[in-house]
């Protein structure tokens, strides 16, 4: 009876040590948040949780996607959850960018558009000997007339032919009324558009260059477009435009100009937010 008795008592010690064994704990698997379809914030955001089955479409996400990686991080000592890993965020892909051609003047030859004109008026006589077809555009009807100083770079004819009213910039809306004598006559399109003005992805505002002295770069860029604050838009001498408009987000190099040919570093690309053209409704 001794030997069964202590038999038994073997016995239970041993089932009592196996069920106080513990396997390795549980590692939490994280969850990763992808994009389903096309690049980088083009798609729908889903969560998938491993072993969860059929990833769940999660509606209102912003198309920023964040990746965590699956491999669990090291393991914790205090038998809490895992250690986190660190999140990486795609970055959105550019806006398109948005070209809008303003009519600054209707056919009666008022103000529209939020143009008004501006003081004084007249602002006085203009010389037109020379006109042609703004650069800025899209249409037939908008004029450039004067010397570089005029700034008449973007003007619409009132009906009488004489009378121009010649806008500054697309921003503060002001329209300069100049006399023109003899009247103009009707002129056509120019082949090749520039926007008159741009507004770059930073907010600044650049308008076209009308003739005049500029610096220069040992880089042999020039000056395509002045902005706010002391850079410009640039581009090479010999280009016919300094926006590289391939894809649908427009872009520019912009950087310093100074006195002669210094050295700068090389222009920043930016994107181009909204490309402003003049045209006549």
């Amino acid at each position: 009876m001794k030997a069964a008795g202590f038999i038994v008592s073997v016995v239970l010690l041993g089932a009592l040590s196996v069920a106080g064994c513990s396997t390795e704990d549980d590692v939490a698997q994280p969850v990763t948040t992808t994009a389903r379809g096309g690049s980088w914030g083009s798609g729908v955001p889903i969560t998938e949780s491993p072993g969860a089955g059929d990833p769940t479409i999660v509606p209102g996400h912003s198309p920023t996607v964040t990746v965590v990686p699956t491999t669990p991080g090291p393991r914790s000592t205090g038998g809490g959850a895992p250690s986190s890993v660190p999140a990486t965020t795609a970055p959105l892909p550019p806006v398109a960018t948005d070209v809008v051609s303003l009519v600054a003047v209707d056919a009666a030859g008022r103000p529209s558009s939020g143009f008004t004109v501006t003081s004084p008026t007249p602002v006085g006589a203009l010389d037109c000997s020379h006109m042609s077809p703004s650069r800025s555009a899209t249409t037939a009807g908008v004029y450039q007339c004067g010397a570089s100083a005029d700034a008449a770079n973007v003007c619409w004819a009132a009906p009488d032919r004489a009378t121009l009213l010649c806008a500054n910039d697309p921003w503060l809306r002001g329209l300069r009324r100049y006399t023109v004598d003899p009247p103009v006559a009707d002129i056509g399109a120019t082949a090749s558009p520039e926007p008159w003005a741009l507004e770059l992805a930073d907010g600044r505002h650049c308008r076209i260059r009308v003739g005049g002295a500029w610096g220069g770069r040992s880089d042999g860029l020039v000056g395509a477009y002045s902005c706010d604050g002391n850079d410009v838009v640039l581009q090479p001498s010999t280009a016919r435009t300094a926006i590289d408009a391939s894809t649908s987000t427009w872009l520019v190099e912009v950087g310093p100009l100074g006195s002669g040919a210094p050295d700068f570093p090389a222009p920043a690309i930016l994107a181009v937010r909204t490309a402003y053209f003049a045209a006549v409704r």
